[in-house]
């Protein structure tokens, strides 16, 4: 049995979890943390949070999302890889089987 690779579950993952936490990192440590109009910070009231603290309230609600995405992206995975390990699997009996009966018509 060959050892599987993680190379997909990394690049789904790294694409739906990594991506975004990089993000949503460094643009709150590049943004201002003051609202150039002027305008007070924070929230109500007509208030406007700062854009580096925009971010991180935007990078809290894409969180739970992203998190089921990336469990989805990886059972996605798992089930196409067992399809596909049992397609191969029939293939190689259906061809040792053959070999079987063409030995046997030769005896």
């Amino acid at each position: 049995m060959e050892p599987r690779s993680v190379r997909p579950y990394i690049v789904a993952l790294g694409l739906l979890w990594i991506v975004p936490a990089v993000l949503v990192l460094v643009l709150h440590l590049t943004l201002p943390d003051y609202n150039a109009s002027g305008q007070c910070t924070g929230l109500g009231f007509g208030c406007a949070p700062a854009p580096s603290d925009a971010v991180l309230f935007l990078g809290y609600l894409a969180a739970l999302p992203l998190f089921l995405l990336g469990m989805v992206a990886c059972l996605v995975i798992a089930v196409v890889r067992a399809r596909r390990d049992r397609r191969a699997a029939g293939r190689e009996d259906a061809g040792a089987a053959e070999g079987r009966e063409d030995g046997d018509l030769l005896g």
